[in-house]
C-alpha cells in the first residue's frame, strides 16, 4: 500500500457479516469493502471517495448499521439467577444441613426428610428453619445484589455518538467518543466487587449459624417447657393424692382441719402451676414454629428429642484457635479490609477521564474525511483528594472493625465454654449428690405419713424439695444445651455430630481459593 494513500480500515469478521447481510456490502480478498450505488459506481466505504462525490451517503448508511448492530447486541437481558451452591456447601459443612436451590416468597415448604407426625426433632427444626425462615431468606437476597454489583463492575462505559445534520453546503458531522479509562480501571472495580461478594457470602453463612443457634436455643426451651409441664402434672398428681389422704385422715380424726386445708391448698396451687405451664408449652412451640418459618401453617407438634448428655470436655484454647481461623464473620471482616484497600487504590485514579475520539464529516461542499483524536481531563483542580481521604479512613474503619470482631470471637468462645462447664458441673452434682437422697427422703416421708408417723408439713417439705430439684435438673439440662449451641455458633461449626447426620464435621475453607492475611493488608 502506498504510504501517501488514505488509510483503509479492516472490518472485523463479525462486522463484515452484519454489513454483508444488511447493507449489501461485499468484501474483496484483501478485506476492503466495496458496494455499488444506484448508478453502478464502485465505492470504497472505508477510505476517501476516489470515484464519486456522493460517497457520503453510503458512509452514513454504514455508520447507522454499525450503531444499530451495537444497540441490538446490548439488548440481551441479564441472568438474574444467583448460584447458591458455594454458600449451601459451606453451611452444609458447618451445620450438617443444606439450603434449598431457590426460595419463593409467601410459601413454606417442609424439607423432604421432615415428618411432624412422629414429633419434631432438633435436626428437623434446624433443617426446616434453613428452608423457610423468612428473615434469613430475605438476607440471602443480598447475595444476588452483590452478584449484580460484580456484573455491573465488569461492564464498560457506553460510547457516545455525536451527530450534526447537514443541509445545503453544510457537511454532515459525526463524532464517536470511546471511554478508555473504563478499560484501565475495570480490573480494580471487579476486584472490589468480588471482595464485597465474598464478604456478603461470609456474613450470610454467619447469619445461617446464628439462625441455627436460635433454633437450637428455642428447641431447648421447648423441650424444657414440655418436660416442666409434665413434671407439674406429676406434682399435681402427688399433691392431689396427699390431699385425698389428708381428707381421709381428717375424717378419721387423725389430723386437724388446718393440716387438711393446707394439703388441699397445695393441691390447688399445683393445679394452677400446671395450667400455666401448659400454656408455656404453647408459647415455646409458637416460638419454634416462627423460627422454622411455618407459623402460618397452624401445626401442632411436640418435641421428639429429650435432652441427652453431651460432653463438655473441650479445650477452650483449641476451640479459640479454630474460631479465629474459620469464623465466617471474621472472614467477612477480612474481605471488608481487602475491599477497602482496593477502593483506596482506585480512589487515586477516579479523576481519570480519557476518551478516544473518531471524528468525521461527509457531504456538503467539503471533502469527506475521518480521523482519530483524544480527549482527557487535566487534573489541575480536582484529583479526588476528598475521595482519597475518605477511602483511607474507610480502610482504617475496616481494620478496627476486624479487631472488634476478633475480640468478640474471643469473648464469645471463652464465655460459652465457661457456661457449658458451669451447667455440666452443676447438673452432675445435682444428679449424683442431690437427687438420690431426695428420692429416698420423699419415699420414706410418704410412707411415714400414710402410717401416721410424721406430720403433713414434713411430707410437704420433702415433696417440695424433690420437685424443686427435679425442676432445677430440667433447667440445668436446658442451660447445658443452650451453652453448647452458643459454643458451636461461637466456634463456627458443629462440635458434636448430630445422630441423624452422616456428614463429617470439619472446618470449611474460604469461598475463594485466595487467603487474605490481615497482617499483609495492614
Amino acid at each position: 500500500m502506498n504510504p501517501d494513500s488514505p488509510a483503509i480500515r479492516i472490518i472485523p469478521p463479525t462486522a463484515r457479516q452484519v454489513l454483508s447481510e444488511n447493507a449489501g456490502v461485499s468484501f474483496d480478498e484483501e478485506g476492503d469493502s466495496e458496494t455499488q450505488d444506484k448508478d453502478g459506481l464502485v465505492m470504497r466505504c472505508w477510505g476517501i471517495d476516489r470515484r464519486a462525490p456522493s460517497a457520503g451517503v453510503p458512509r452514513l448508511q454504514l455508520w447507522c448499521v454499525i450503531v444499530l448492530a451495537i444497540l441490538v447486541s446490548g439488548c440481551q437481558s441479564p441472568n438474574a439467577r444467583t448460584n447458591r451452591a458455594p454458600l449451601a456447601a459451606e453451611l452444609q459443612e458447618r451445620t450438617c444441613h443444606d439450603l434449598p436451590a431457590e426460595s419463593s416468597p409467601c410459601e413454606s415448604i417442609l424439607p423432604p426428610d421432615v415428618d411432624l407426625l412422629d414429633g419434631l426433632s432438633e435436626e428437623e427444626a434446624i433443617a426446616t428453619a434453613l428452608w423457610n425462615n423468612a428473615q434469613f431468606h430475605s438476607t440471602l437476597s443480598q447475595l444476588g445484589m452483590a452478584w449484580g454489583d460484580i456484573v455491573q463492575s465488569g461492564l464498560l462505559t457506553n460510547p457516545q455518538f455525536q451527530y450534526y445534520f447537514g443541509g445545503g453546503s453544510k457537511q454532515i458531522e459525526y463524532t464517536l467518543y470511546l471511554p478508555v479509562e473504563a478499560l484501565v480501571l475495570r480490573k480494580q472495580r471487579i476486584t472490589i466487587t468480588e471482595r464485597e461478594y465474598c464478604r456478603v457470602s461470609q456474613e450470610l453463612v454467619q447469619n445461617g449459624l446464628n439462625l441455627v443457634r436460635d433454633v437450637r436455643v428455642a428447641y431447648a426451651d421447648f423441650v424444657f417447657a414440655v418436660e416442666r409441664a409434665s413434671l407439674a402434672e406429676e406434682a399435681l398428681q402427688v399433691r392431689s393424692n396427699i390431699a385425698d389422704l389428708s381428707e381421709k385422715q381428717f375424717e378419721a380424726g387423725d389430723i386437724g382441719e388446718l393440716e387438711s386445708m393446707t394439703a388441699r391448698i397445695e393441691a390447688l396451687r399445683a393445679e394452677s402451676d400446671a395450667a400455666g405451664l401448659r400454656e408455656q408449652v404453647v408459647i415455646a412451640r409458637e416460638l419454634v414454629a416462627n423460627l422454622m418459618g411455618i407459623g402460618t401453617m397452624n401445626l401442632e407438634f411436640l418435641p421428639s428429642d429429650q435432652h441427652q448428655a453431651v460432653t463438655s470436655e473441650f479445650d477452650p484454647d483449641v476451640l479459640l484457635a479454630d474460631a479465629l481461623i474459620s469464623r465466617p464473620d471474621l472472614r467477612a471482616a477480612q474481605y471488608a479490609i481487602a475491599a477497602a484497600d482496593h477502593r483506596g487504590r482506585l480512589a487515586h485514579w477516579l479523576w481519570l477521564r480519557f476518551d478516544g475520539i473518531v471524528d468525521g464529516n461527509a457531504g456538503g461542499s467539503g471533502a469527506t474525511n475521518i480521523g482519530p483524536g483524544i480527549r482527557f481531563d487535566i487534573p489541575i483542580f480536582d484529583r479526588n483528594e476528598g475521595g482519597i481521604i475518605r477511602a483511607d479512613w474507610t480502610t482504617d474503619q475496616a481494620l478496627h472493625n476486624f479487631d472488634a470482631v476478633r475480640d468478640s470471637v474471643v469473648m464469645e468462645v471463652r464465655t460459652a465454654a465457661a457456661q457449658l462447664r458451669q451447667a455440666d458441673a452443676s447438673l452432675s452434682i445435682l444428679q449424683e449428690d442431690v437427687l438420690p437422697p431426695l428420692r429416698e427422703a420423699i419415699h420414706l416421708s410418704e410412707q411415714a405419713y400414710r402410717d401416721g408417723g410424721i406430720s403433713f408439713l414434713l411430707t410437704l417439705q420433702s415433696t417440695t424439695q424433690f420437685l424443686d430439684a427435679r425442676a432445677r435438673e430440667l433447667e440445668l439440662s436446658a442451660a447445658r444445651h443452650r451453652a453448647l449451641a452458643e459454643l458451636e455458633r461461637s466456634v463456627g461449626r458443629r462440635l458434636v455430630t448430630p445422630q441423624d447426620s452422616v456428614d463429617p464435621v470439619e472446618s470449611s475453607p474460604l469461598l475463594l481459593d485466595e487467603e487474605i492475611p490481615v497482617q499483609e493488608l495492614e
